[in-house]
């Protein structure tokens, strides 16, 4: 009942209508510093785009979390610059990626996720290239087609600010392709 009831109330919350999917039930232990009601709560919007699209619903993953993670923490310890995972070395992106910096106040998956989401008014519904990923590329890898599943993570940086970091897959943000 408790996360039936979480899932009523995010849908009050974020003043969407409700949207008769699969209830999926978050472990206690999300895998990150992310709460599992934070989880759910972000979890749920994350849905609630995607199903205003057409595509899937994601699932949580504790795997995904966790590696989300390690690199929101390694930020927060190199002074909280925000920089995507290198395409090889030892912090290697093996996901899709999207990531959130603010100061000011604490904050959450669901800021995180609201932020990204607000790309979509630069997104002109075709395929990506070049000209059009940079304004795009993280409401585009929330609604990617072929994602499956998402894990969020969150780290405080020594001067207050927060880094969310997300991680999705399989990955998106294919140029050339459009993502629904």
């Amino acid at each position: 009942m408790k996360i039936k009831t979480s899932i009523l109330l995010s849908a009050i919350i974020l003043g969407m209508s409700i949207v008769r999917v699969q209830a999926q039930t978050i472990p206690d232990f999300t895998g990150s510093k992310v709460t599992r009601e934070e989880a759910q709560i972000a979890l749920d919007f994350h849905n609630k785009v995607r199903t205003d699209v057409g595509v899937t619903t994601l699932t949580w993953s504790t795997d995904l979390a966790k590696f989300a993670q390690e690199w929101a923490d390694h930020l927060a310890s190199q002074g909280c610059d925000m920089q995507h995972r290198p395409r090889n070395g030892e912090w290697t992106q093996k996901y899709g990626e999207n990531i959130f910096w603010g100061k000011g106040r604490d904050y959450s998956a669901l800021d995180a996720s609201k932020g990204w989401y607000s790309e979509i008014e630069h997104y002109t519904h075709g395929v990506l290239n070049s000209s059009n990923w940079s304004k795009t590329g993280h409401y585009t890898q929330m609604v990617w087609k072929s994602t499956t599943q998402v894990g969020i993570a969150v780290a405080k940086c020594s001067d207050g600010a927060i880094i969310i970091v997300a991680n999705y897959n399989p990955g998106g943000n294919y140029m050339g392709e459009s993502p629904y």
